[in-house]
């Protein structure tokens, strides 16, 4: 399994939620009980959000913790259709906190990046909440009843409203900017900065935008828009020069960045799964062994 990084205050490793669907020799494609992956996460984040949202959260994770434990198909349906009311009730609450963070990001140059740092962290706490609330969600859903998600609508909605959110808010802060479907040249973009500073990184920014064309070499790009002015070298003989200018951002905005590109990262991870169970033929294990498994790779590696 890849690994997913979350909770960069834990030294725990998360594997990448459509990673949790294996294939196995005798019972084809099975999704892995991953209750705790849930676990894990609620550990990590549940103090991490303002407290209304945060007893709304421990509100259906305990439900969920406590309906996982029926067998008896009588008893976990009615458990479900009340999870699934608290989930999207608590979803609903999360989408209006989400739009009004946005809504006091500042573009440009209107906000200090401080201000926006604040607003991208406060955005990151309740991105992570919303994805936990969705797992139990789906962890539930699976359980009682996987060929459901053939006929699922509403998961799918909910994960694309927070990759699009995600998404245009880490065009923003990166200033990625297209015209007629290309990247627009602008060098106080941070892609040309984490281009020339970090290289092999800018690569994990670069595949989660819009209409970016993954062949082109930024650096090579912005040479070829140089323009090569007279110069001497140290012989005094007549040379050309190329002059390459790109902007260096503020900290806080290289932060934002960051975190933006994890959480659409982890969002891209979760719809992978949803679309993978939503085209059937994947079976629920909730085997020992399995769960075993699934406990030993997330405590058995430090990676974060």
């Amino acid at each position: 399994m890849t690994v997913l990084h979350s909770a960069p205050a834990t030294a725990l490793s998360i594997p990448e939620f459509f990673d949790l669907i294996r294939p196995t020799e005798d019972k084809g494609n099975v999704l892995v009980d991953f209750s705790p992956v849930i676990e894990i996460l609620h550990s990590a984040h549940e103090k991490s959000t303002e407290q209304s949202l945060r007893e709304k959260y421990n509100s259906v994770f305990n439900y969920w913790q406590e309906s996982k434990s029926y067998s008896n198909l009588q008893i976990k349906l009615p458990k479900f259709e009340s999870l699934s009311m608290l989930s999207n009730e608590l979803i609903v609450s999360l989408q209006f906190k989400i739009d009004s963070y946005k809504s006091q990001y500042k573009r440009g140059r209107n906000g200090t990046p401080a201000e926006n740092l604040c607003t991208i962290k406060a955005i990151e706490s309740t991105a992570n909440i919303y994805i936990d609330t969705m797992l139990c969600f789906i962890h539930s859903k699976a359980s009682l009843e996987i060929e459901s998600f053939k006929r699922d609508a509403v998961l799918h909605q909910y994960c694309e409203y927070l990759r699009n959110i995600i998404s245009e808010l880490l065009t923003l802060v990166v200033e990625f900017s297209t015209r007629n479907n290309q990247f627009r040249l602008n060098d106080s973009s941070l892609l040309y900065f984490l281009a020339f500073n970090t290289r092999e990184d800018v690569e994990s920014y670069t595949k989660l935008l819009p209409n970016f064309d993954s062949s082109q070499d930024l650096r090579l790009s912005l040479l070829k828009e140089s323009e090569p002015q007279d110069s001497y070298n140290n012989f005094s003989e007549p040379v050309k020069k190329i002059e390459i200018v790109y902007r260096t951002p503020h900290n806080c905005e290289l932060e934002m960045a960051r975190i933006l590109r994890d959480i659409a990262h982890k969002v891209s991870s979760l719809s992978k799964l949803i679309s993978h169970l939503k085209s059937g033929d994947v079976e629920w294990d909730q085997s020992e062994n399995t769960v075993e498994e699934l406990k030993e790779l997330i405590l058995g590696t430090d990676a974060m």
